[in-house]
């Protein structure tokens, strides 16, 4: 009994990852609730994308008014995921080309489909390139569609996204990241000696590149650079920021799904945006 329910245990602990190697996709693709999603360029998509992947536009999850990012985008979702096949049951892996920006739809995408209640998503560690390089013969130029409609129904989870309100109140009570490069979080003086912003008040910084190699496969040491070097913790609220949703998009992922922080948050707003918005800042000195 102790054996079964160790088995169980580690499944559920593989299922639950992240990041998927390519040999595990490979394996994964004679499962009938497989859905393969391709988040890059639809012009790389024609030239080549793995063997039944489904090409997503990911300018279909973004809704743009005075060039800000909305959540209200129910409808719109629901008839994506209802387009692309996907049911309860179903098993998402995207991927993506070997660009940060394809990288960080990929965590947008994700991210998503979580706030809207379908979790069972992983994103292809290494992305395109570490499948060709395994599996170059398995390829295709031919465009692929989901078979049948989806029936999944979505339900939107409310404590994912936070408003700027929120963040600001929340400054001294949660533990507040920094998904911006270095630089950009200590500030810096240009040439004509003008002053660069800092960043948020009592915000640690964690770019979130610092999690990948050139070739975007993650590194094994996120848990100690990350986590640890942060002094992180699962019981505490965390709200991430960014230059843009996207790149707090990736952190978010990489807590939530990889380590299990289901108490970590994204604010949406842009840096820019939420010093507009007069969030107390710590400046460059």
């Amino acid at each position: 009994m102790k054996y079964i329910l160790l088995l169980l245990l580690t499944f559920n602990a593989i299922a639950n990852d992240a990041f998927i190697k390519p040999a595990e996709l490979k394996e994964l693709q004679k499962d009938k609730n497989l859905v393969l999603l391709d988040v890059s360029s639809k012009s790389f998509y024609n030239q080549s994308h793995i063997s039944g992947a489904v090409h997503v536009d990911i300018n279909m999850f973004i809704k743009r008014k005075y060039f800000k990012r909305a959540f209200n985008l129910n409808k719109i979702v629901q008839s994506q995921m209802k387009k692309l096949g996907i049911n309860e049951n179903s098993k998402v892996v995207i991927y993506s080309r070997n660009k940060e920006k394809d990288l960080l739809d990929s965590s947008y995408l994700a991210m998503i489909f979580t706030l809207y209640g379908f979790e069972d998503i992983t994103i292809l560690d290494g992305g395109y390139m570490a499948w060709v390089f395994e599996y170059s013969f398995l390829v295709s130029s031919k465009s692929s569609s989901a078979s049948k409609d989806g029936t999944y129904k979505i339900k939107q989870n409310k404590n994912i996204i936070v408003n700027t309100s929120y963040l600001k109140k929340k400054l001294n009570d949660s533990q507040i990241i920094d998904s911006r490069e270095s630089s950009k979080y200590y500030g810096k003086i240009k040439s004509n000696g003008t002053k660069l912003l800092g960043h948020i008040l009592n915000a640690k910084n964690y770019y979130y590149g610092d999690s990948f190699f050139d070739d975007l496969t993650i590194k094994n040491d996120i848990e100690q650079n990350f986590i640890s070097k942060l002094g992180l913790q699962k019981n505490q609220e965390i709200i991430i920021y960014g230059d843009t949703i996207f790149t707090s998009s990736m952190n978010w992922f990489i807590l939530y799904k990889e380590f299990g922080f289901t108490n970590a948050k994204i604010c949406p707003e842009p840096f820019y945006s939420l010093v507009s918005k007069k969030v107390p800042l710590t400046l460059y000195k």
